[in-house]
């Protein structure tokens, strides 16, 4: 810094008008080492010294080039040389009386003094005092300046030499300040004493270009492709550039080697996702999204390396594009492994959770990612729910679906009892994304069907007309992230809801086909003015120039193709500025329900409330359930005494037919079961005697002409041999199990009432008939001794059986039919009275009622139909208590036929009291001790009833308890 000292000498001088000249100090002078010393605290480092590696090579510089010499051979104003300072600076001082820049007489005399001034050192002037000798050179400080400075004497000042520097070149301290040259020959230096072959220097200019092409995964002269280890190699590994160390060279490489090796491999992945033949729309996508990353970030890299000056410069500009690249190389790794577009969707979206908290541009760019790929699976969803035209090949149940739609053959049962495949619709739940909640994949499928049923059954409906849809103009179904857009995407769907709204008023068809006229009449006036015939030749040149003009224009570039290449465009080397902060943003495991749910629920009720309504006006869905329940629950009264007339009156005539004896009689027919009756079962043309009319006279009424669904008597076809054994038996509970009722869903109403349920109300009416039998029996066995003089001929034990049975009986019907059956069943049709009203109004008393689909219609009579057979104990956990009643009931029947033997014994004359009374008495033991434990098992039934909300249950089987064992009887007695 002795070079530093002297202009600051020097500038002082400028404004003291005086000059003082120092002699400078010699090389010989040494300096105290303050920073070795730790007793001062304020040591400053010497950085005056010039470096030690400077010595000779400045002196080769200044001797091969005077003109920037760095040596003490300069001229006294330290710009330019001694050499070249005669032929440089003029003589002011010369007499020219023609020059129009001279000096001014009285200033002739300081010139003269300014030039025969010493031009190698700077002397001491006369009048300053000698410095003290005493001071020594460890002591000096060169921080400091004398304070016997005498000022210089004025100079000439010119506005020249005031612009310019005053101080003239000195030695660098530091060895970056020396130059990459000087830095070279530090490395060289070093690496002579190791027996490491020094590096070679290449051009900046030449590396930077090559380290380019590497970014960009391409191959170049210094870096070559290795199939084998499948990343690029260094041809020359100890190559380098001047002024940098191989150190920091190679630390570049790695940089632009790694991002060279993932755009290597993401172009590679594209490449064979376009490939391969199994490709899917989903993997299409992820491939194109990959496929315009690597094209943008390459573009927007080569584009900037242009003004590319260092390696420096070049390695800002390749660590964004590597850690873009290094991102996406690793969410590929995740997503490629997964086999299905359901997983790789799932993939994404968990990929977008984790980076939700990651560099923004990550983050935003995550996101538009998940949002191009999961457009396929969209698309479809928007083409199921209809609020999209299908394109190609539309689904249908003829085909085997598509994504997470399932078609496959359902089985039912005939009026026949035999099984029959029908193709239905089935939710694959397996192939829909994880990110879709169980509720929301519901939605979407029953929203599809919903519109299948319209499109099948009524093709002419609005919405089932695919040019509707478009002038409805619904939204997109596509993933939202910020809260602004979510709003705005609400606000467009109440937009299609009231367009749907004046869709099915009627009011929109004419404007939509004005509109589409309109548009068509354009395009063709449009046509008409391309035309060259019939125009003047002058106009038809003018075109011919424009046009040509036109071609020679340069070519726009295309706009973006979707919001990722926009993003990488703008925010790839430039901070990522949201309108809404990050945190303000929803949570990423709230996006599918913010992003999905507003569109999905408005479609799902518009279709539900429409299907729905159909079903109650044009498909008659209440009449066919009040004939559900007429006829298999026995809710009609006409039709149980109509039909236990025909099964069970004694009186009626017989079907039997007889050798000799003609049927038919004055009464009518019947099969006469628990009569005299020799032969079990009867034959078919016995029960379509017996059972002729019997359904259309009791429901024609209520009906009005044909039954729907076909409402018939049928022979069951699927009995078990055992169940066909016990058919066999007259006195068997199971004699009529061979009986049912068949009935046909038509094709409008099998989404309310399926297969499932009408098994349900076939398993109730088949323990209502068998309940219908022992009332006929209770009753008969309670009248035979009701008559005059058959109590005195009956035993107490005979009598007290007669009565407790049908007792029992009673009760057990009594508790079936008003309690497990009609109740429920009043509940059931008091909400369907609630929903049929909710159909016609919006609202009932300002509360808005949510849409009932069909699949909660079949849903709430599902329900209502378990609840009849848990109080009728068919369940399948209540099937020990229905085999202890069923053990009763046997008992009973057993009672019966030994009583009706015993009248017909004493009607011919033959006496057997006494094992009569024995065999009454054991069947009443056996009586009492099975209904004793069926009250025992159901007094714990009624302490087990779940609770809910806080809140008992009705206890049905209290119910039961009070009309069997109200006093505690069997309590007592046992």
């Amino acid at each position: 810094m002795a070079g530093l000292h002297d202009v600051n000498i020097y500038t002082n001088s400028f404004f003291s008008d005086a000059r003082l000249k120092i002699t400078p100090l010699k090389k010989e002078t040494t300096y105290k080492d303050d920073n070795n010393d730790p007793s001062n605290l304020f040591a400053i480092p010497d950085f005056w010294r010039p470096s030690n590696w400077l010595g000779e090579s400045i002196e080769e510089i200044n001797k091969q080039n005077p003109l920037f010499s760095w040596g003490s051979d300069v001229s006294q104003d330290g710009l330019i040389s001694a050499h070249l300072q005669d032929h440089i600076v003029p003589d002011l001082g010369s007499e020219n009386d023609d020059a129009f820049f001279k000096l001014p007489p009285i200033l002739k005399d300081l010139v003269a003094q300014h030039t025969q001034a010493p031009e190698t050192d700077i002397v001491q002037d006369e009048d300053q005092p000698e410095l003290d000798d005493a001071i020594s050179s460890e002591e000096e400080d060169f921080w400091l300046l004398p304070n016997d400075v005498i000022s210089t004497k004025p100079q000439y000042k010119t506005w020249e030499s005031f612009e310019s520097t005053k101080e003239g070149p000195t030695s660098p301290g530091f060895i970056t300040e020396a130059g990459p040259a000087a830095f070279d020959s530090i490395i060289a230096a070093s690496n002579n004493n190791t027996d490491d072959t020094p590096p070679d220097i290449l051009d900046n200019s030449i590396y930077s270009a090559c380290l380019l092409a590497l970014a960009l995964g391409r191959s170049s002269l210094l870096f070559a492709w290795d199939s084998a280890q499948n990343s690029f190699t260094k041809t020359a590994p100890q190559l380098r550039t001047s002024g940098i160390t191989l150190d920091l060279i190679k630390a570049i490489d790695r940089l632009c080697l790694d991002c060279g090796n993932c755009m290597r491999h993401l172009q590679y992945y594209s490449e064979t996702a376009y490939a391969s033949s199994s490709s899917s729309p989903t993997r299409i996508a992820f491939a194109g999204v990959i496929a315009r990353l690597i094209t943008t970030v390459g573009s927007e890299l080569s584009t900037r390396s242009r003004n590319v000056r260092s390696i420096l410069q070049l390695q800002a500009l390749v660590q964004p594009v590597h850690t873009v690249l290094s991102y996406f190389k690793g969410l590929v790794k995740k997503v490629a492994t997964a086999k299905t577009d359901e997983a790789m969707l799932s993939a994404l979206f968990q990929a977008v959770q984790a980076a939700e908290y990651k560099d923004d541009l990550l983050r935003a760019a995550t996101n538009q990612v998940l949002r191009i790929v999961s457009r396929p699976w969209a698309d479809f969803v928007e083409e199921w729910i209809g609020i999209k035209v299908e394109e190609g090949i539309p689904i249908s149940k003829t085909g085997s679906g598509k994504e997470f739609v399932r078609v496959a053959d359902k089985m039912w049962v005939d009026d026949q009892g035999f099984e029959l495949d029908e193709p239905e619709y089935f939710l694959d739940e397996a192939k829909m994304p994880s990110f879709v909640p169980a509720d929301m994949a519901e939605s979407i499928f029953e929203t599809g069907r919903n519109l299948r049923f319209l499109r099948e059954h009524h093709p002419d409906h609005p919405l089932s007309r695919p040019d509707v849809v478009s002038l409805t103009n619904p939204p997109k179904l596509e993933w939202e992230f910020e809260w602004g857009a979510i709003s705005k995407l609400e606000g467009r769907v109440n937009e299609y809801r009231d367009a749907v709204s004046r869709v099915l008023e009627g009011g929109s068809f004419l404007t939509g086909t004005t509109n589409t006229t309109h548009s068509d009449s354009s395009d063709r006036d449009t046509g008409e003015l391309l035309t060259v015939f019939g125009k003047p030749e002058a106009e038809v040149a003018s075109s011919v120039l424009a046009s040509i003009r036109r071609l020679d224009e340069p070519l726009l570039e295309p706009p973006p193709s979707d919001n990722l290449v926009v993003l990488l465009k703008s925010h790839l080397y430039s901070p990522l500025l949201f309108t809404h902060q990050p945190s303000l943003s929803p949570h990423t495991s709230l996006l599918p329900l913010l992003s999905f749910s507003p569109l999905l629920t408005c479609q799902s009720e518009l279709l539900s409330h429409l299907t729905t309504k159909l079903l109650f006006t044009a498909h008659s869905l209440r009449l066919h359930l009040s004939l559900l329940n007429q006829s298999f629950l026995l809710s009609s009264g006409l039709l149980v005494s109509r039909l236990s007339s025909a099964l069970f009156d004694p009186e009626s005539s017989t079907t039997e037919r007889h050798k000799g004896v003609a049927l038919g009689g004055s009464g009518s027919l019947g099969l006469r079961l628990g009569s005299t009756r020799r032969t079990w079962p009867p034959a078919s043309s016995e029960l379509r005697l017996a059972l002729m009319g019997v359904l259309s006279d009791s429901l024609s009424p209520s009906v009005q002409g044909q039954l729907p669904g076909d409402l018939s008597f049928a022979i069951r076809h699927d009995l078990t041999q055992e169940e066909i054994d016990r058919c066999m038996n007259v006195d068997s509970l199971s004699a009529l199990d061979f009986l049912r009722l068949s009935y046909t869903t038509p094709p409008p109403l099998r989404g309310v009432i399926t297969p499932q349920i009408l098994a349900k109300f076939d398993r109730i009416s088949r323990l209502l008939v068998q309940i219908l039998r022992m009332l006929h029996v209770a009753n008969t066995l309670f009248h035979s001794f009701a008559r005059p003089g058959e109590q005195e001929s009956s035993s107490n034990v005979t009598l007290r059986f007669a009565i407790e049975a049908r007792h029992f009986i009673l009760a057990i019907s009594s508790y079936f039919f008003d309690v497990g059956i009609a109740k429920t069943w009043r509940g059931f049709e008091t909400w369907l009275d609630t929903v049929e009203t909710s159909l016609h109004n919006d609202n009932i008393d300002g509360e808005v009622v949510t849409a009932i689909s069909p699949e909660m219609l079949r849903q709430k009579q599902e329900s209502t139909l378990d609840t009849i057979m848990s109080c009728l104990l068919l369940r399948k956990r209540q099937q020990p208590v229905m085999g202890l009643l069923e053990e009763i009931l046997t008992l009973i029947l057993i009672f019966a036929r030994l009583v009706r033997v015993r009248q017909i014994d004493q009607h011919l004359g033959i006496r057997g009291e006494e094992e009569d009374e024995e065999e009454s008495q054991q069947l009443y033991k056996k009586f009492h001790r099975k209904v004793d434990v069926f009250v025992t098992v159901l007094q714990g039934l009624s302490e087990k009833t779940p609770t809910a909300e806080g809140r008992r249950d009705e206890n049905t089987v209290e119910m039961l308890l009070a009309k069997l064992d109200l006093e505690g009887w069997y309590g007592k007695k046992r």
